[in-house]
This record gives structure tokens, C-alpha cells and sequence, in this order.
């Protein structure tokens, strides 16, 4: 039976709803779908506690838990964690400073779905037990623990499910893997790993899981949680549904922005039902997602009312809020995915400008558009991160200005900004230098900008949404244009602008450096990766690395994020974001990845385009990042072996294949390993560990050995 097969059985089974972490559990300690438990059992010393009356402990989506009253306890594992802020309307409508909010007070309110089923039918006294927490003040409100919760483990976001529950097993709960193989994939003494060895080995695990499920032609998938598809198109169908359509489709009075969230909502349209146990257990957090998946359909089919943008705005609250109102929108709203959550309310709340109707064009008469005014496209948005495209005007060059439009501003914190600006190999700036910059309407001015920068420049700008620095960088050409009149441009530029600007014409349309890419390798992750920050990543290499072989430039993901964005942006998902962003530089060979030293984060070099550095470069991978005896150059291809007849491949195996797949043949891949084989991931033969497998994806495929 395939790993997506299988997955599918198990949501059947565990009432129509698995998350990601909890599908690793399932295969990890072996769930039986028929017989509807665990088959192997953990030992409950390691479960999360919660005490009646107590206060809630951060408890991870696929933690295991026991319910504690006294001397008695119940036994459970987390199936949902959702956001529950108290302010909330019973219709579901919500002010726009909950959407996106962060946790307030190191806490967050949570909703915690409990599964009290997964071990097995319960004892006389277990169910005895279980209604004495369901009833009134019992301890479970319709079968969930409803509280505040420390909004961190560690350094790990509460919000990171993934984060929290690899923590959750790498730590307290680290006994619960000699259950499974995970101790023999990292040593054969795993008394010798670390914590963050063991947590990155269960990231990576439940990252491939939530790929698996989502590419299962039985689930859909939203966010993390996976839904029979079958009974996820019935809810589409429902009655139910179209309440949930018209009330979340529909913009607040004056044409303002509605928010309305999910839970609240369907609460109280199935109070309203004929049998009426509200939203309880594991069918409520179904029914949630069944409704962000009917939602989902209608916008990306545009099957919504005449004029009318409907867009999520926050994933973590009472399980999805959803933002609608008159079109037309700003610039920010026109360029962003409506499936991607940004926190646009929360900025409202600020009396900002983002949401607000798009402005009207400017008149003829005092077009800034008809002699050149700068231009702004938004590339990427999300609750962490922006990242734009800039086409910088003559007039903005001159009066010192860049352009980001009143709602780009808004998104960030109020106040001066730090701009570091990057004009790729110009020998007249120093390259990095950081100016301090004012808002001024819909721009930061006192901008330094380098001699001889040509109107129309491209520029790639970037910025934290929790930061105050602006990073922007230009993009050399592949070939330099020559223009008469004005001398060769090295840089990306709008032709019209610069038109515009000299009063010129180029002789030829310009020939891009580059070519975009869609990222592969984490696209399915918590955080995944973007692709516009790869010229930042390589600008920020070459400024602040620590200087390599042949003149390479080297960082960690923590010590790139630092460069990027600045010492004082402490965000997880942040740095999330560009170290999956590296990782799919490395496959591209845009960059090299290595493992750090004593167990700390991977490396990536960048490395320049001279023989030297080629060589170097050559020689480092050969040697495993640079780093121990040199290895034979004999390639090992990715390929499946045929196991003897009484052995079957291990746990790791088939989901290294099936990642390999994925990444190789897209989302559509089959997955599954052919009876009777393994699968053994691409290295170099000889001395010393292999390179990671992912690295070797664009590499033949049909298994054969050969020289490197």
C-alpha cells in the first residue's frame, strides 16, 4: 500500500480530518485504520499534561496529551489547533485589528481539538471519565481545551505547528521515538544527537507528509489538514455552505471591509440546525476546513458577486478569517494572491490607507504618468515579508525618492526606515552603505542614489513587515546596451522610462540576466520558499559573508536573515522563508549548501564566476562542503534496488522516494515504491557521508551508476 493510499485510510478513519503532524504519527507509531488505534504504545510519561483548572501548556498539533483530574486521567492527542480571540460576533464578524494580530502579552487564546479515540475504544471508567470533562465546566467545551497559551516553545512560534511539535518530540516527548526507526536514521548511537538534529529529521519527515497529502488524489488539503475529497465536495453542495457564502461574500456597510471568521460563524449557522451539538471535537474542525475549501473554490473561480474581492487575510484564527469588499482594490490587494494570507486587517486597524479603493487615475492635465512617474509591482506579500519591484523614475532620481506607494508603507512599522542599497558592481557607491530614510507620502526621500544610475532602473526591494530596513538591489545585464547619446547601461531598466528620462531611444530591446524560477524543493512548507529574494540572498553573500575559498562568501540561514533584514528582526517563519529559499538556490547550483559546524545550521556559499572559483567550488563538493577526506569521484545515481525476498523498505526509505518523486516529477508523481524494492538517494561513493539527496534531483533518473 502506497504512503497516499494509506494517508487516505487514515483520515477516513480518524473522523475526516488529519494534519500533517498528525499523519506522521500515524505512520511512525503505526496507526491501524481498520482497527482505529495505535498498535504500538507510547509511554504516557512522555505525554503533554493538562490539569483541570490548569493552565494550557503549548500543545502542538500531534502532541499526545493526558487529561489529569486527580489521581484519574484520559488519554488523547491533539487533532486541531485554531486561534480563538474572545472578540468575536456570533455571525463571525470580527473588527480588522484581529486579522493578522500577533499574540498579545506573550499569549495566545487557542482552540485545541482533543482526539480521545486514537488508542482505542475507551474503559467503562475512561468513558466515565470523558463525560466528566465534557460536561458543563468539565474542563473540554465541546471537546476542546479553550485557553491561553504561552505564544512561544523556546524560540519556536506556538503558531508553528511544525516547529512546536518536532520541538515537542525532540525534547519532552524524545522517549516516544525508540518506538520508531527515527533513532537509526541519525546514528547508531542516538544518545550522541542533539536536540536540533532530532527536530530537523521530523521537519523534514512531516514536510513530506503534507506534500504526499496533498498530491493524494483522495484529500484536499488546506493548509496543513487534509479532508476526504469526497466529503469535502458534499459541504461545497450544502445548504450550510451557501449561509457561509452569503455572509462571508459580502462587504460591511459603506462598502468597507468585512471580516468574518470562520468559527464563530458556522457555530452559530449549525446552532441554528435542526440537531444542534455545535461545532464539537473533530467534526467542527472538519467542518471548518470544508468551509475554507468551498470558499477557496468560489475565489479562485471567481464565482463570487458582481464586484466584490473576497481574500483570506489569517490562516491561525478561529480557523480562517476572510476579508471582502468593494472592488476596486489598492495596489497591494491587486498584485496578491487571495489564498495567501497577508494580515491586511490588522494594518487597517492602524487608520492606514491598505484596502482602501484604488485612487482614480490621475487626470491629462497633471499626469506624473505621462512623463515617467516610478513604478511599483508587488512580487510577494505574505504576514512576514514583502518583497516589490521598482522601476525608479528621473524624477524620483533626482528629488531623492523611492517609490512604494501609500499601502506598501503601511504594511510597515511607523516611523524613519533604513534603506541598504546594492547597485550591482557600481564602482561609485559604497556597496551596502546604509541611509537613513523619511516616509513622505507614498515614498521614503532622502534617498542617496549612485552617479550615473540610469532613469527606469529595475530595483528589487525587500522588507521584514516587523522591521525597519529596506534592502534593494539593481540587476546587471546580461549583455550592457549601448545607447547613443548617453553610454552603455550595465543594469535592468524600463525601456519607456528611460526613454522618458533621456529623450532617447535604445537601440534594442534588452536581454534579461535572468530568468524567473518557481521554488520546488519546500513550495508545500510552512514557510515556503520566494523565489524574488534570490538576487537579495546573492547581494547579501557577496556584502556580508564570511570571505571562502577563491573569494566565495559564506552564511548560515540565522546570520543571512541578520543581513537581509536587520539584528533585530526575530522571526522563526522568517527565517523559515530564506533558508528554504537557499535551499532551492543550492539545487538550482545558484549556491552551495553544507552542513554547519557542531550541528549548527546548514551553510550556504555563494561563489564568484572566475576559473578559480569553478575549480574551488569543484573541489569543495567533492570533499562534502570542503570539509574531511576527499571522496571517489564515482557518482551513485538516485535509484530503486530490489530487496530479497523477506525484507521490506524502511520507513525512510519510501519517504525519501516519495519526496524524490515529487520534487523530480511535480505534485502529480506517483509516489509509491514498487513491491520488493528500496530506494537508495544519490551520492558520491567512497569515504566520509553522502551529499543530501534533494541536492542531486536535476541528475539522470533511471538508476545506473556512472563516473562523476
Amino acid at each position: 500500500m502506497g504512503i497516499a493510499h494509506r494517508l487516505e485510510e487514515v483520515a477516513v478513519a480518524r473522523g475526516g480530518l488529519l494534519h500533517a503532524c498528525s499523519a506522521f504519527n500515524s505512520i511512525y507509531f503505526d496507526y491501524d485504520s481498520r482497527l482505529r488505534r495505535y498498535m504500538r504504545e507510547p509511554d504516557p510519561d512522555c505525554f503533554a499534561t493538562v490539569s483541570i483548572g490548569g493552565r494550557l501548556p503549548v500543545l502542538p498539533t500531534g502532541a499526545f496529551v493526558r487529561l489529569t483530574r486527580g489521581s484519574r486521567e484520559l488519554w488523547g492527542e491533539v487533532a486541531a489547533v485554531l486561534g480563538a480571540a474572545a472578540d468575536v460576533d456570533e455571525d463571525g464578524w470580527t473588527g480588522a485589528a484581529r486579522s493578522g494580530a500577533p499574540a498579545e502579552a506573550d499569549q495566545d487564546r487557542q482552540r485545541v481539538v482533543i482526539d480521545t479515540d486514537v488508542f482505542g475504544p475507551l474503559s467503562a471508567s475512561e468513558s466515565i471519565e470523558r463525560g466528566r470533562w465534557l460536561r458543563p465546566g468539565g474542563g473540554l467545551e465541546n471537546g476542546q481545551l479553550l485557553g491561553p497559551v504561552p505564544s512561544s516553545w523556546g524560540d519556536i512560534s506556538a503558531r508553528d505547528q511544525i516547529g512546536s511539535f518536532a520541538a515537542y518530540l525532540a525534547g519532552p516527548a524524545r522517549a516516544l521515538l525508540d518506538l520508531g526507526p527515527l533513532p537509526r536514521w541519525l546514528t547508531s548511537d542516538s544518545t550522541g544527537v542533539s536536540d536540533a538534529d532530532v527536530a530537523r529529521s521530523i521537519r523534514t519527515a512531516v514536510e513530506c507528509l503534507a506534500q504526499i497529502m496533498a498530491t493524494a488524489p483522495g484529500l484536499r488539503t488546506w493548509d496543513l489538514y487534509a479532508r476526504p475529497a469526497a466529503e469535502a465536495a458534499s459541504f461545497s453542495a450544502s445548504a450550510t455552505f451557501q449561509e457561509v457564502r452569503r455572509a462571508v461574500c459580502r462587504p460591511a456597510p459603506g462598502d468597507r471591509a468585512r471580516y468574518s471568521a470562520l468559527w464563530p460563524l458556522l457555530d452559530t449557522l449549525v446552532r441554528e440546525g435542526e440537531h444542534y451539538d455545535g461545532l464539537t471535537g473533530i467534526a467542527g474542525a472538519a467542518l471548518a476546513i470544508d468551509a475554507n475549501l468551498a470558499l477557496a473554490d468560489v475565489t479562485t473561480s471567481r464565482q463570487l458577486p458582481d464586484g466584490v474581492d473576497l481574500r483570506v487575510d489569517d490562516l491561525w484564527q478561529h480557523a480562517g478569517i476572510w476579508r471582502a469588499q468593494r472592488l476596486p482594490v489598492d495596489d497591494v490587494l491587486r498584485e496578491l494572491d487571495p489564498l495567501t494570507p497577508a494580515g491586511i486587517g490588522f494594518v487597517e486597524s492602524r487608520d492606514s490607507r491598505v484596502g482602501d479603493p484604488a485612487p482614480p487615475a490621475p487626470s491629462a492635465g497633471s499626469s506624473e504618468a505621462e512623463h515617467g512617474a516610478s513604478r511599483v509591482t508587488v512580487v510577494h506579500i505574505d504576514d512576514e515579508l514583502i518583497v516589490l519591484s521598482v522601476a525608479v523614475s528621473k524624477a524620483d532620481l533626482t528629488g531623492g525618492r523611492l517609490r512604494l506607494t501609500h499601502a506598501v508603507l503601511d504594511l510597515l512599522p511607523p516611523g524613519d526606515l533604513i534603506l541598504q542599497l546594492h547597485h550591482d558592481g557600481s564602482p561609485h557607491t559604497d556597496d551596502g552603505a546604509e541611509q537613513h530614510v523619511r516616509r513622505h507620502q507614498d515614498a521614503v526621500q532622502v534617498v542617496s542614489w549612485p552617479i550615473a544610475v540610469p532613469p527606469g532602473l529595475h530595483l528589487t526591494v525587500a522588507a521584514a513587515r516587523a522591521g525597519r530596513r529596506l534592502v534593494a538591489t539593481s540587476l546587471r545585464l546580461a549583455n550592457p546596451v549601448d545607447v547613443a547619446g548617453f553610454g552603455t547601461v550595465s543594469w535592468e531598466f524600463d525601456e519607456a522610462l528611460f526613454c522618458l528620462g533621456t529623450r532617447l531611444d535604445t537601440p534594442q530591446r534588452i536581454q534579461q540576466s535572468w530568468q524567473p524560477w518557481a521554488p520546488s524543493v519546500a513550495r508545500r512548507s510552512w514557510r515556503p520558499a520566494v523565489a524574488a529574494l534570490e538576487h537579495l540572498i546573492v547581494e547579501a553573500l557577496k556584502r556580508d559573508g564570511d570571505r571562502g575559498l577563491a573569494d566565495s562568501r559564506q552564511l548560515d540561514g540565522c546570520r543571512l536573515t541578520a543581513a537581509l533584514f536587520g539584528p533585530d528582526v526575530r522571526s522563526a517563519a522568517l527565517l523559515w522563508t530564506i533558508i528554504h529559499t537557499c535551499e532551492d538556490m543550492a539545487v538550482l547550483g545558484l549556491l552551495t549548501q553544507s552542513p554547519g559546524l557542531s550541528c549548527g545550521p546548514d551553510v550556504f556559499t555563494w561563489w564568484p564566476s572566475t576559473p578559480e572559483a569553478k575549480e574551488a567550488r569543484a573541489a569543495a563538493e567533492w570533499r562534502d562542503g570542503g570539509s574531511g577526506p576527499p571522496l571517489s569521484r564515482r557518482w551513485i545515481r538516485p535509484q530503486r534496488r530490489r530487496l530479497p525476498p523477506e525484507q521490506r523498505p524502511s520507513l525512510k526509505a519510501q519517504l525519501d522516494y516519495a519526496r524524490w518523486r515529487v520534487e523530480v516529477e511535480g505534485v502529480d508523481a506517483d509516489t509509491e515504491l514498487p513491491p520488493g524494492t528500496t530506494f537508495v538517494h544519490g551520492h558520491l561513493k567512497g569515504s566520509g557521508p553522502g551529499k543530501p539527496w534533494h541536492r542531486h534531483v536535476p541528475q539522470d533518473l533511471e538508476g545506473n551508476s556512472g563516473n562523476g
